[in-house]
């Protein structure tokens, strides 16, 4: 297999990847260089089949007519890089490809939320006195507590900031809670959100959610939330905010081999 960059894509590569599994609207944003990740297909090049694994939380997907023995030695060549996760819905056929003994194992929720599907003003006319809510610029970007995760995620602030929008509530003007949205894939942006510890329980997320929600409408994007099932927060907070569709899934962790670990330990 060899790699290439979201400039090499194809129509007919692309295509490969749009299938109804969960989280798949993150191989279709590092497809088209909105997200950071790696894409392999055959070599020599050929459309029957490629792989995507998005960099931040490492997850792999399948698309065309990939084998269990492509994929097992993808699973082992990018464990030495980091984790590695595999998802699926009970009954898909992808998984019958999984490589057997995952260290991990994790049921996780997926949503959908139609623009305007509930109406948030009463959220943000509720900030609490000292504390602002705003658009992240780059300024901000670089003082945030998070700023190595946005350069996992998306490999670079321009990109976040030309593609995605990226939002906090701020006290004292510095970030203590940041939600981000990615780029728009066929009419919706994947969205998170990070509090830092002293600040949580205070509604803070439900803030700064509602506010990016608002822009993702304003922009004419749905948005999708997914979360492990076992943050009953965060499933709290989706439910909150007009989130639909919920879905269960499961994702099958493979730790980092040695290599990784070492590089990890060095830094």
């Amino acid at each position: 297999m060899i790699q290439i960059t979201p400039e090499q894509v194809t129509p007919e590569l692309r295509v490969l990847f749009e299938r109804d599994v969960p989280t798949n609207i993150r191989a279709l944003a590092v497809l088209a260089g909105g997200n950071a990740g790696k894409i392999f297909v055959a070599d020599p090049p050929h459309t029957l089949w490629g792989l995507v694994r998005e960099t931040d939380d490492g997850t792999l997907y399948l698309g065309g007519r990939v084998d269990r023995q492509i994929l097992s030695e993808a699973v082992n060549m990018l464990q030495k890089e980091g984790y590695v996760c595999l998802v699926y819905r009970n009954g898909e056929p992808d998984f019958d490809l999984f490589p057997p003994n995952p260290d991990d194992s994790v049921e996780c929720l997926e949503f959908d939320r139609p623009i305007g599907s509930k109406d948030l003003t009463l959220y943000l006319s509720n900030i609490p006195a000292g504390f602002t809510v705003q658009r992240m610029d780059r300024a901000l970007l670089e003082r945030s507590p998070r700023r190595e995760g946005y350069l996992s995620r998306y490999g670079s602030f321009e990109n976040l900031l030309d593609r995605g929008i990226p939002v906090c509530v701020s006290y004292e003007n510095e970030p203590v809670c940041e939600a981000f949205a990615d780029m728009d894939i066929g009419g919706r942006r994947e969205i998170g959100i990070r509090t830092q510890k002293a600040y949580r329980l205070q509604g803070l997320a439900t803030i700064a959610c509602a506010y990016l929600i608002k822009l993702c409408d304003e922009a004419g994007s749905a948005t999708y939330w997914d979360c492990v099932k076992s943050n009953l927060g965060s499933v709290k907070l989706a439910r909150k905010l007009g989130f639909q569709n919920e879905r269960a899934y499961q994702a099958l962790v493979f730790r980092p081999t040695k290599p990784a670990l070492d590089q990890a330990h060095q830094m």
